[in-house]
């Protein structure tokens, strides 16, 4: 391995960089450990042959005899001229009979797993191996199996049998043979191995089946390449902890990827600073400062991709890597006995405690959750994606991407909060019928109409995923099936044929078998965010690429609109309150600018003296709900107890603001009304009204005066904010204009 760590493809949750091997073919997902040429032999082939249904152990494919299945895979048309219409053929004769199986089941294979069948290439295959088998060296003339040669071997036998039968005409076919050999030894090397699935040093479960997967996995189709772990002992190890991770799903698939890339940091170390073995060195005393000097090294290393290029790895990627190794020592040293006997190292069992705590506190720098700002997008922004995004269907003539499937997928991220991988994953049919009460059938609660099933791809557990969702998303979901359904019909698949995914990829998956790619639709949601080009009200650029702030705005949403926290965590499809309340953070921003938004006054009229801040903060809206009032707040301490009952508006305590205009009015009618009321009937019972030294109506009228004085100075705060004066009519006087409100802050205008 070399000294220096190289750049890497990111994971999609892996930040900064990791070193790994350097100049290695990214499409070479070879096992260097599988010798194709050794793995063949002739029972194997006829195993794999005898596995297929028999209608498909055919040595060629016409209209006479294609099986179902294949007629929409097979690609190349041909004209019958007999029947006088397109089939589609596909001929293997002319090879040796154990290399006919072989292509007969990598055929098959490769229909059941979804994909097309390109007639043309691979009759170009056979025709170049023919020749070879025939006319070739040797070696090739001897051959049995595909996996006699390499690809690039077989490429060369071919190009010697063109110059010994001068078929110039025909000088394409290496490629056609090179290009075609590789997968399909692949798909074999596999196929042929015996062994344990994880003593493979590359595993690639869209080849592999034994490899444990959830049913639906975002990064099911990457591959794990552990060729990148040179020091032997370091790799069988970690192969076998992660196949029992994986295998008993503590870890899913993901959760591989990132570990080995973390793995990829200690081998790097080791090459640099050497190593005893597993043990790591000869006395627990050297161990501290050998592990110190690991330390030292993520925490001076560059960081060379990921959003901390050029400074320092982020802290949670120097935890992460700590914990990750810390966790593989601990559980090898529970498992040492076990691990000599399957790894067949003895030296494995000289692991001690020490050897299970690996970190010291201060060596793992604090895990950090912080969110950066902007995550919950503001309700103009939000209309203003959705008022453009329509650039996304437009046909490429008009200026569009001509993503049908990409711009519905974003009306739900947006509509639902779901994350992108339960969108593109979701099940061709995700709509459910709502729970109903008995007699309620038919009745559609708060614009509710159907349940949406989504596919839970981080959190394990629970119950079955399902939202209520209204007729706007059923709308979008019925579009995009019908989207879908043109789609594979006109990929040639049968009549009636569902998808199993609502979204589709788009490219060689003629029975909609695999879902929308995210690293396309993130590409579409780029291209969107480049034409749209919106800011937010300060001036920030929006990326709209960045979809997990859907999440967080619908998130926000909810919980600002006082929808209780356990139902927010349900729709949100989390398993503890401490997972929704992250969420939860934007909620005391939002609070607060909302509470700064509007002048305080006093119940005397006059502008609050304490900074609206400070206000805020002695309120703890969040924590002192008793100081809340339905037409202001109270300002009194905590610790004192009010004695006025519901006297407020005559207490210097209360303060109010242009938010509560609409109950403070309502409030004077009332108040107005019930005086009028009660002085007629005084009036009709003692022939006089009230007089205002009456404790009653002393008290009313104080609250009423109270009253007019408020939304007065409320009138009076919106046009000042307005940049305006005008009249105020007060009690029996003309009218005048009123000088500017004041606060401590400010000085008074002439």
């Amino acid at each position: 391995m070399s000294p220096d760590p190289v750049e890497t493809t990111a994971l999609p949750r892996q930040r900064d960089d990791a070193p790994r091997v350097r100049k290695r073919n990214r499409r070479d997902k070879r096992d260097p450990r599988l010798p194709i040429a050794e793995l063949f032999s002739v029972e194997r082939a006829r195993r794999l042959w005898e596995s297929l249904p028999e209608e498909h152990r055919q040595d060629h494919f016409d209209s006479a005899n294609m099986p179902e299945d294949y007629r929409s895979a097979f690609s190349r048309r041909t004209i019958d001229k007999k029947r006088g219409w397109f089939t589609q053929a596909l001929s293997l004769r002319g090879l040796p009979e154990p290399m006919l199986w072989e292509l007969a089941w990598c055929v098959h294979q490769q229909v059941a797993d979804g994909y097309g069948i390109n007639t043309m290439r691979l009759g170009e295959l056979r025709r170049g191996l023919a020749l070879a088998v025939d006319q070739g060296g040797q070696t090739a003339r001897a051959a049995r199996s595909l996996m006699a040669l390499t690809h690039e071997e077989w490429g060369r036998e071919v190009r010697g049998a063109l110059m010994r039968t001068d078929a110039s005409a025909n000088s394409h076919l290496p490629t056609f043979v090179e290009h075609g050999l590789k997968h399909l030894q692949d798909r074999l090397a596999h196929a042929y191995h015996d062994g344990e699935w994880w003593r493979l040093n590359v595993w690639n479960p869209a080849l592999d089946r034994r490899i444990p997967q959830r049913e639906h996995e975002p990064y099911g189709r990457t591959v794990a390449n552990f060729s990148q772990l040179t020091t032997d002992w370091f790799r069988e190890a970690a192969k076998w902890w992660l196949s029992v991770q994986l295998s008993t799903e503590r870890y899913v698939w993901s959760s591989v990827k990132s570990r080995l890339d973390h793995l990829k940091w200690f081998q790097w170390y080791i090459d640099q600073a050497g190593c005893a073995g597993p043990h790591l060195v000869s006395t627990s005393e050297e161990l501290r400062p050998w592990l110190r000097g690991f330390v030292d090294l993520l925490n001076n290393h560059t960081a060379m991709t990921g959003a901390n290029k050029g400074g320092r790895l982020s802290k949670n990627s120097r935890r992460s890597t700590l914990v990750t190794i810390e966790a593989f020592y601990r559980w090898m040293y529970d498992n040492h006995a076990e691990a000599v006997g399957v790894l067949g190292d003895r030296r494995w069992g000289a692991l001690g405690a020490h050897h299970s705590v690996l970190f010291r506190l201060e060596d793992k720098p604090r895990l950090t959750n912080r969110l950066p700002d902007g995550m919950a997008l503001e309700d103009e922004v939000i209309s203003q994606i959705a008022a453009g995004c329509g650039v996304l269907a437009a046909p490429k003539g008009e200026g569009g991407l001509d993503d049908r499937q990409a711009f519905h997928a974003l009306m739900l991220l947006i509509r639902t909060g779901r994350r992108m991988s339960e969108v593109l994953m979701m099940d061709f049919e995700p709509l459910l019928p709502l729970l109903t009460v008995d007699g309620q059938e038919g009745k559609e609660p708060d614009g509710f109409v159907a349940r949406l099933a989504y596919q839970q791809t981080k959190i394990t557990g629970g119950d079955a995923p399902t939202i209520p969702v209204d007729r706007e998303i059923v709308d979008i979901i019925r579009l995009q099936q019908q989207w879908a359904r043109e789609f594979v019909t006109a990929q040639g698949a049968p009549a009636g044929t569902e998808p199993r995914y609502l979204f589709l990829q788009t490219k060689n998956n003629p029975l909609g078998k695999r879902p929308y790619a995210s690293a396309t639709f993130h590409s579409r949601l780029g291209e969107l965010t480049r034409a749209l080009a919106i800011s937010d009200s300060v001036g920030r650029p929006v990326t709209i690429s960045k979809t997990h702030t859907f999440r967080h705005t619908r998130a926000t949403d909810l919980i600002n609109a006082g929808v209780p926290i356990h139902v927010v965590m349900r729709y949100l499809g989390h398993v503890t309150p401490a997972m929704t309340m992250h969420y939860a953070k934007t909620l005391a921003v939002t609070a607060e600018r909302e509470f700064l938004r509007y002048k305080k006054v006093t119940a005397d009229g006059r502008a609050a003296e304490v900074d609206p801040s400070d206000l805020y903060d002695l309120l703890h809206l969040d924590q002192r709900a008793d100081r809340v009032l339905p037409n202001g707040w109270c300002m009194l301490p905590p610790r004192q107890v009010c004695s006025k009952g519901n006297a407020c508006l005559t207490c210097d305590k209360f303060v109010t603001d242009a938010s509560h205009r609409d109950e403070l009015q309502h409030q004077l009618d009332q108040s107005e009304a019930l005086i009028a009321r009660r002085q007629t009937q005084f009036t009709a019972r003692h022939g006089e009204p009230m007089g205002e030294d009456n404790v009653w109506l002393a008290g009313r009228l104080a609250e009423t005066r109270a009253l007019g004085k408020v939304l007065v100075a409320l009138d009076q705060v919106s046009v000042r904010e307005n940049g305006q004066l005008r009249a105020v009519r007060g009690a029996g006087a003309a009218d005048r204009p009123e000088p500017p409100l004041t606060t401590a802050h400010e000085e008074p205008t002439a």
